[in-house]
């Protein structure tokens, strides 16, 4: 069993603001994951670099994909939301 087996999500999460404070950032693109540094904070790396070895990409990843698929649902639901509401506006008039 490897570590990342166990990372729960939370502790994936909490590696993520520590590299995002570390101006460093992982997004879903093109279908695969990919990291960006932007002036990273080079001191900060050496925690994050042993932290992205232990969890490991996959589980990075999946966590990534499954965080941008809840913000891609609220984001449906509330477009919906709203269409609803404006119908009722409409409607009330």
């Amino acid at each position: 069993m490897f570590p990342h087996d166990t990372m729960i999500d939370t502790e994936v999460a909490e590696f993520l603001d520590l590299a995002r404070s570390a101006n460093v950032h992982f997004d879903i693109v093109n279908d695969r994951l990919h990291m960006r540094m932007v002036n990273p904070d080079w001191a900060m790396w050496k925690p994050c670099r042993h932290l992205l070895d232990e969890i490991g990409q996959v589980r990075i990843e999946a966590y990534v994909r499954q965080e941008a698929a809840e913000k891609s649902a609220v984001g449906r639901w509330t477009a919906v939301s709203a269409e609803r509401l404006h119908l009722a506006v409409e409607a009330m008039r």
